[in-house]
């Protein structure tokens, strides 16, 4: 579990207007796009396939001094490192490790919060996603961040799916 008293990073706009980074990671394209479009109006978000393509993407970012402050990573992928493999990795590397990362799952029992918590998880979000749960765990990780278009949704109204199930 992280420190709590490790402030979170700003998700307001920068100096120069710039919107916050995030990075969703999760191996299915139709969930990639579904949290890119709830997201899209208050981040600048970056995606990766895999687990090894997100660490990839958050160096490269701490390499042109653009640190992205929150990743959202997949507990599953279907080849190579898991989200808590990932996670881990994530924290051993001082570059990384004050960014706050939130579990992207299928799984959705206490135990399951309660692992990706103990592994160094920030957050915990179970699917399917909807925005403004999204959104306010999101904002309680980085605190507030930009208006968007006030799109809000429903529950009930968006469901992220998978063609053969997994997390």
């Amino acid at each position: 579990m992280r420190d709590s008293a490790t402030p979170p990073s700003p998700a307001a706009p920068d100096a120069a207007g710039q919107r916050p980074l995030v990075l969703v990671a999760d191996d299915y394209p139709e969930n990639r796009r579904l949290l890119y479009f709830y997201l899209r109006d208050r981040f600048e978000v970056l995606q990766a396939a895999s687990a090894e393509e997100a660490l990839e993407v958050l160096r490269e970012q701490v390499r042109l001094g653009q640190p992205v402050p929150l990743a959202i990573l997949d507990l599953n992928f279907c080849d190579g490192m898991s989200g808590i493999d990932a996670v881990q990795r994530i924290r051993a590397d001082d570059a990384l490790a004050p960014m706050r990362v939130m579990a992207l799952t299928a799984y959705a029992y206490p135990d399951d919060r309660e692992r990706c918590l103990e592994a160094g998880f920030d957050a915990y979000i179970s699917k399917p996603v909807f925005k403004p749960g999204l959104l306010e765990q999101i904002g309680a990780l980085l605190g507030p961040s930009p208006s968007g278009d006030g799109a809000g949704g429903q529950p009930g109204t968006v469901w992220i799916s998978r063609p053969h199930g997994g997390a």
